[in-house]
């Protein structure tokens, strides 16, 4: 069986790689085998799967480090691996309670669906990044063009200016992408597309905009930034808010018995003292 596998691996022709990103660590673990059968699983992916999966892989901004059929086959083969791993277990011993052997049931659709979590977090974390470098980003841009620069230095002036993060990377394309050539209207659009987050796409919207009425730039960006600031502070009043509540559980969980088991223990003291305890209730505070 490995004897075929290194047959097939030589015989498929590497390709260059120097346009990847650092790929995950998952994918690296992985990544001899998945190389191998993405190319098959592609055939079986449609393309409506295929934009989803590529859309959703941008969104987490690793549309350069694994393609969707990669990612694909990095969950068939993740999960074939905690299977083996599961079968591996129980054969070794069998003796297991039900609480391990439920989990290492679980073992193989926990493989299947963990790239999924992985990415879900990765968007998540990257959209708060955003919500927190995005409106620093307009405030530079109105700031540089107020000074005299026009639209594509400000922009270069701006991301020079931030620190390293999916606002810095996303719009550090954008500005290459213009300075190739590219139309700046499709450079925007297709920024809009790979961040796939509203405010990111309420300014592309109202660029574009502002180019084909004739309005100034300077202006559309700088209600933009009074938005986002407003977003930003609304977004945190928020989830301000609903920390008490979040608090609640927890506290139910953990505090509260505690403070119970601690009145309970100096009511039985005090009945103690006064000989009014019952009998079976104060052996058990002896002891």
């Amino acid at each position: 069986m490995f004897g075929l596998l290194k047959l097939i691996l030589r015989t498929r022709p590497k390709e260059s790689e120097d346009w990847r990103d650092p790929p995950p660590l998952i994918y690296k673990i992985f990544k001899p085998i998945v190389r191998l059968f993405a190319g098959d699983v592609r055939r079986f992916i449609s393309d409506v799967s295929y934009a989803r999966m590529q859309q959703r892989l941008s969104a987490g901004g690793m549309n350069y480090a694994i393609m969707p059929e990669e990612f694909v086959t990095l969950r068939i083969v993740f999960a074939l691996f905690c299977v083996i791993v599961s079968a591996i277990l129980f054969q070794l011993d069998s003796q297991f309670g039900p609480e391990v052997k439920a989990f290492l049931i679980l073992l193989g659709p926990i493989g299947y669906f963990y790239p999924d979590i992985w990415l879900r977090d990765k968007i998540a974390y990257r959209r708060r990044l955003v919500a927190k470098e995005f409106p620093f980003l307009l405030d530079l841009l109105v700031l540089s063009m107020r000074a005299g620069l026009n639209y594509s230095s400000s922009l270069g002036q701006a991301i020079s200016s931030l620190p390293n993060g999916p606002v810095k990377d996303e719009f550090g394309k954008l500005l290459r992408e213009i300075r190739a050539g590219k139309p700046r209207r499709d450079a925007l659009l297709d920024l809009s597309t790979r961040m796939n987050i509203v405010s990111v796409s309420n300014f592309v919207a109202a660029i574009n905009q502002a180019e084909e009425t004739g309005g100034e730039i300077v202006d559309v960006l700088t209600v933009q930034a009074e938005q986002r600031r407003s977003e930003r502070f609304n977004e945190a009043e928020a989830a301000a808010n609903k920390a008490p509540v979040k608090m609640l559980l927890p506290m139910m969980l953990f505090l509260f018995p505690i403070v119970f088991m601690l009145v309970a223990f100096i009511m039985m003291v005090k009945l103690a003292e006064s000989d009014l305890l019952p009998d079976v209730l104060l052996r058990l505070l002896l002891t």
